[in-house]
């Protein structure tokens, strides 16, 4: 058997003389064309695994860079609420029309949520419609619940397409229509594996409602014997909320220069940070989020109590 080499294969001449090595020896050999074709693929395949890593690395710290607050992910809150006030004064100055601004304010909130995924935010809750909006105009409220069933179609597709997990929140279910209820239940029940981030909407919601139903919850398992009246805590009551799938809020952002809570996460509000904003809620841009994470980040110290 003769050895040599052309172009970049090994070539063999094999010697049919008793004795000679076999073929097959030759090639299972640590030394043979295999074992060193084995060792030139095992170097590039190490090769490119470590260029892939490179590029995987570079891929994430460039996404991380996009953030445009600059602000360490550490130091982004972890829960933005926010009170959608403004929209009947931004519909009735623009286009002398109500129900026009409410339309524009939830477009604003597809893409507020945009916004908060693109910084790191990971839940977003919004105070949509409250137990004492029922109060106003009947012709308002019909609009408004017009637009809700709309919306939960529209706002289904985009949290899908977001990877949005949605949950309404309510104290009062009872007076939400039909049809409603019904756009509410498939929107809710098409995003719930989704997990890329938690948006709450608030409908027909009250803060003081929230704590006196989690109160009357805590009543009924105390008299039914499944909780002992020592288990009564913040816990056992905290348990028991809405939100009780995620964390309080670090942050609540009122729009429309209205600076009061208005009956909203009364409970979880204990020690968020407050920021007040001018601009009524459909006028929101990306700016105003950041310059609150920057704010927050940067001029906030948040000591509960200590």
């Amino acid at each position: 058997m003769k050895f040599g080499c052309g172009e970049n294969w090994p070539w063999v001449f094999l010697d049919s003389s008793a004795g000679s090595p076999c073929l097959s020896e030759f090639f299972s050999s640590s030394s043979g064309p295999r074992a060193i074709l084995t060792r030139k693929v095992n170097s590039d395949v190490d090769l490119f695994k470590d260029e892939r890593d490179k590029s995987t690395r570079a891929e994430l710290k460039g996404a991380v860079s996009v953030r445009e607050s600059g602000v360490d992910l550490r130091r982004v809150p972890r829960h933005v609420a926010v009170i959608m006030d403004g929209n009947r004064r931004y519909g009735k100055a623009k286009y002398g029309n109500a129900t026009r601004g409410h339309w524009d304010g939830s477009k604003t909130l597809i893409e507020f949520a945009k916004w908060c995924i693109a910084e790191g935010v990971q839940v977003l809750t919004v105070y949509a419609f409250s137990t004492e909006n029922w109060d106003r105009d009947p012709s308002e409220v019909s609009a408004l619940m017009s637009i809700f069933c709309k919306y939960c179609d529209e706002l289904r597709v985009e949290a899908i397409k977001q990877g949005i997990q949605i949950h309404v929140l309510s104290t009062d279910d009872t007076r939400i229509p039909q049809e409603v209820m019904s756009g509410i239940n498939q929107m809710v029940m098409e995003t719930k594996r989704c997990n890329k981030f938690t948006m709450n909407i608030c409908l027909s919601y009250g803060g003081r409602g929230e704590i006196t139903n989690a109160c009357r919850l805590i009543a009924k398992d105390v008299k039914e014997g499944n909780l002992d009246i020592d288990g009564v805590d913040e816990q056992a009551l905290e348990r028991r909320m809405l939100t009780g799938h995620c964390c309080d809020p670090d942050i609540i952002i009122r729009t429309s220069g209205e600076e009061r809570l208005s009956n909203f996460l009364l409970w979880q509000a204990a020690y968020s940070e407050f920021f007040f904003l001018k601009k009524q809620w459909p006028e929101l841009q990306k700016d105003d989020l950041i310059g609150v994470i920057r704010t927050y980040a940067r001029g906030r110290k948040r000591r509960y109590g200590k």
